[in-house]
């Protein structure tokens, strides 16, 4: 009897042990970001709707990034566009989740929302609401930045350099993506 107390208490015990390794380092930025809209009706509005056609793409794209301009004319591929501003120094790049592509979205709204991950000495993920959209980077520390969010419900917007996330963010102008 008195073992099988033991044996019970031991397992509560773990049960009410929260899973924290040492060192790691829990902040606010990473909390687990709800979007405005469920995913399974991002899903559903996204597959009824028409993709744009890449010319349609490039007459959105934005020439220019606050002070950095477009280097060349941005290159699509399907349903996405990818330029490069300021000699590369920002890269940008627009799918639009339309159709038989929603699952970038989909994919994106999975990551916002997945918190297995775990910052290291290198590689910190930091998970933000900047100018109302939720959004996830992934930074390099010292290295370069991969910051992605959702436009509109419907384009997963990705921005890449060699900028700590909000550095990178502040030389973005959101506005720049009206125009889609």
């Amino acid at each position: 009897m008195k073992k099988l107390f033991y044996l019970i208490f031991f397992i509560v015990l773990l049960g009410a042990c929260k899973e924290n390794p040492k060192g790691e380092d829990t902040t606010e930025s990473m909390s687990n970001l709800q979007p405005a809209v469920g995913e399974s009706s991002i899903k559903r509005d996204l597959q009824n709707l028409t993709p744009l056609a890449g010319e349609e793409l490039q007459a959105a794209f934005p020439k220019q990034l606050y002070d950095l301009k477009l280097d060349k004319a941005p290159f699509v591929n399907n349903q996405t566009i990818v330029g490069h501003f300021g000699g590369r120094k920002i890269t940008l790049t627009i799918s639009d989740a339309a159709g038989e592509n929603y699952r970038s979205a989909t994919y994106f709204l999975d990551t916002l929302n997945d918190n297995d991950f775990v910052d290291t000495n290198e590689t910190k993920y930091i998970k933000k609401v900047r100018n109302g959209f939720p959004t996830f980077a992934r930074y390099d520390v010292g290295s370069h930045t991969e910051l992605d969010f959702l436009y509109k419900n419907r384009f997963q917007v990705k921005l890449m350099s060699e900028m700590e996330p909000d550095a990178l963010w502040k030389a973005f102008d959101i506005n720049e993506l009206n125009q889609l």
